[in-house]
């Protein structure tokens, strides 16, 4: 642990002598400074340099889109494109979709208490976290021990809010034996059950995303697979609406809380509905003519021949204007 924000570049390229595409770490450099455009950018510009690659040979770059990366002038972005006007920019599939999932105010205050019950459990004393880990050895519990958020992981909160789930109340039973203020507040809000229902759905909830998560990360995937897996989510999504407000098929946690009550998935339609809206407004713009996708995936297979010569020169058009688009939004942050 030595605070110092590490910097990790990864490339696409086409490797002329086993005639395929790559993936691979172009590189990894401490930001000795603060994290900002200058010192992201001569970070980069150093791995480049440092293996002869040049400015024009990068096509496209990808970011989450932070402020550091965005700026017209100073940030990252903006200064490559000063080195390459044709460089063409994108805002990360995977983050995009993580930040279609933002919790609202009532979900943060219960998922910001089962992070306080964490630490609180894991890092109060030296002596309570093993007591803690021997608690839950002895009776049995499913894991011995909880898992830390970390909030640059992506995949951390469903993680740690399914092992949470599955040894609460050995927790509740743990925490009764403390006469800590804290332990006393910690287990009430175990033992309340509106709150175990939102942590139920909560976990139901995340680890859908966190399936869709899975499928736009790997090697070798094409826009066509990562579109597929986004499209067939947003199906999914209409299902889940559908369906937690009747069998709860697909909330099993829900369900196990709420122990079949009829209108116990009522409350949380809200919170799908808002998903797909997310969604939308976030993956619109990708969207791609079916011929298109189709040569994507396999070029035998279009058999539209002139409606694909249509969405190919659609496309063209929505790469010139969102590049314009990226200007006009880089100005209003600067």
């Amino acid at each position: 642990m030595t605070d110092i924000a590490q910097l990790m570049v990864f490339v696409s390229y086409y490797d002329g002598t086993k005639k395929e595409y790559m993936q691979d770490l172009l590189g990894m450099t401490a930001l000795e400074r603060r994290t900002r455009e200058e010192g992201i950018y001569e970070a980069l510009k150093s791995m480049k340099e440092s293996r002869n690659i040049e400015m024009k040979s990068i096509i496209s770059l990808t970011t989450d889109r932070a402020p550091a990366m965005l700026g017209r002038e100073r940030g990252l972005v903006g200064r490559l494109l000063k080195d390459n006007p044709d460089l063409i920019t994108y805002h990360c599939i995977i983050h995009q979709a993580v930040l279609c999932a933002s919790l609202g105010d009532e979900y943060c205050k219960v998922m910001e208490t089962i992070m306080k019950l964490v630490n609180f459990l894991r890092s109060t004393s030296a002596l309570q976290h093993p007591l803690l880990q021997d608690f839950l050895s002895e009776n049995n519990a499913i894991y011995t021990d909880l898992l830390v958020h970390n909030n640059i992981r992506w995949l951390s909160k469903g993680r740690v809010l399914e092992r949470f789930w599955l040894i609460r109340k050995e927790l509740s039973g743990f925490l009764k034996g403390r006469n800590n203020v804290k332990a006393v507040a910690f287990s009430a809000f175990l033992r309340d059950d509106e709150k175990m229902e939102i942590v139920g759905f909560l976990t139901d909830m995340m680890s859908h995303l966190n399936d869709l998560n899975v499928k736009l990360q790997g090697e070798k995937h094409t826009i066509f697979d990562l579109i597929t897996a986004i499209r067939a989510f947003q199906k999914k999504l209409e299902i889940f609406k559908h369906d937690i407000q009747s069998q709860l098929v697909h909330f099993l946690r829900l369900l196990e809380q709420s122990k079949g009550k009829n209108d116990s998935g009522t409350r949380y339609v809200q919170f799908v509905e808002k998903l797909i809206t997310n969604f939308a407004v976030r993956f619109d713009y990708f969207s791609l003519g079916k011929q298109l996708l189709l040569f994507i995936e396999n070029p035998f297979l279009v058999t539209d021949i002139t409606e694909f010569s249509v969405e190919a020169k659609d496309t063209c058009k929505w790469v010139d204007a969102a590049k314009v688009q990226l200007e006009l939004v880089n100005s209003r942050r600067t």
